[in-house]
């Protein structure tokens, strides 16, 4: 089944470091830390891990995260694949043995590492490397690789276990959305270990995850979005304002990305009294992870790759005032940043209603 040449050296010399880290929690469970809000890859990365502490070393452990899950194929991901997770305000994280932290770094602001506590044991991310994460006993950072799944996918591999059908379904599904199926940012290793984990996998159970049921209320924000849309030349900007779930935000960047001669699309809603933000780029002059994190500032937590980004800035303590006049600035400085400053915009769609109607 894996007769494509695919060099596990260095997953298998991390098997061996992992060993020695664990060592002593065979009694005690390890807490496996997702990032707050977990996408696909960061609940399967943790599914995987646990996959490999349980049958490669024997050691427990519990899947934790902050925020909620919210995106209705993020939802079908764990209903179907049965991935068990708990909220993290329902854990106490001193009563592990250690914390494994996944597709997140301690220090981003986008994951609910305790603050003056426990300090992660494990690292394992495909983000570029933050200095705290070299504090961690174990870590292992790959930013040439599209996803953390592909990291975990060559441990399992490495380690000479052959993955359950639900593992497989969830490792290449969190492959497929971070690469956005192995188009965007895929290295070598994200291809062979699709190639090898496809054979593992039922296709219609990942096809019954990519196309869930959608609310109502997905499409209000996706109206709302698309009409409030504006063109800057080859930017696209979407102010959604309040919106039902924050999961629309990083969808609908996505889709404007797609218009003819864009190479920005910048999404931003409030959900929950957070401004939810998304950016996505195919510019070569600047990168989307270090643009964001200019526009999100102190006030907030922000991170991601050159071609995609994400961030928040809690809204809650912010006067009404404020409030309003903060999705103008944000555009405003974006556009600085990459140096679009004084374009005129134009809308996206005409908003005015047509005059053909469905007929009765």
């Amino acid at each position: 089944m894996t007769q494509f040449k695919w060099d596990l050296c260095a997953s298998e010399d991390k098997i061996a470091e992992l060993a020695s880290v664990v060592e002593g929690a065979s009694r005690r469970r390890i807490l496996i830390l997702c990032h707050n809000n977990p996408d696909p890859d960061t609940m399967a990365s943790a599914f995987g891990l646990q996959f490999l502490l349980s049958k490669k070393f024997n050691v427990r452990s519990t899947l934790g995260y902050g925020g909620v899950v919210t995106r209705a194929e993020n939802q079908a991901m764990v209903k179907r694949l049965r991935i068990k997770m708990t909220q993290m305000s329902r854990v106490k994280p001193h009563q592990y043995y250690a914390i494994a932290m996944v597709d997140a770094q301690p220090g981003t602001g986008n994951n609910l590492c305790p603050k003056g506590g426990m300090a992660p044991m494990i690292v394992i991310d495909h983000h570029p490397l933050r200095k705290a994460s070299l504090k961690a006993n174990f870590h292992d950072i790959r930013p040439d690789y599209g996803a953390t799944s592909t990291i975990v996918a060559e441990y399992i591999a490495a380690a000479g276990l052959t993955p359950t059908r639900s593992l497989a379904n969830a490792l290449l599904y969190g492959i497929k959305t971070d690469t956005d199926s192995l188009v965007r940012g895929a290295s070598r290793a994200d291809f062979l270990a699709f190639r090898y984990l496809f054979p593992f996998t039922n296709p219609r159970v990942v096809g019954l995850i990519e196309k869930p049921c959608l609310s109502q209320e997905y499409f209000e924000d996706y109206h709302r979005g698309l009409t409030n849309a504006k063109l800057y030349k080859d930017v696209a900007v979407a102010w959604l304002g309040e919106i039902h779930s924050g999961a629309i935000i990083p969808e609908l960047a996505d889709l404007l990305l797609r218009i003819d001669g864009v190479c920005w699309a910048l999404c931003f809603g409030i959900s929950d009294n957070l401004l939810i933000v998304s950016l996505r780029s195919t510019a070569r002059l600047h990168d989307a992870g270090m643009v964001i994190r200019r526009l999100v500032g102190k006030s907030g937590a922000a991170g991601g790759h050159r071609r995609m980004a994400g961030g928040q800035i809690p809204v809650g303590d912010l006067s009404p005032e404020d409030q309003a006049e903060l999705p103008q600035k944000l555009v405003c400085k974006f556009l600085r940043t990459i140096g679009r400053e004084g374009v005129h915009p134009r809308p996206l769609v005409n908003s005015a209603p047509g005059e053909e109607k469905i007929p009765n």
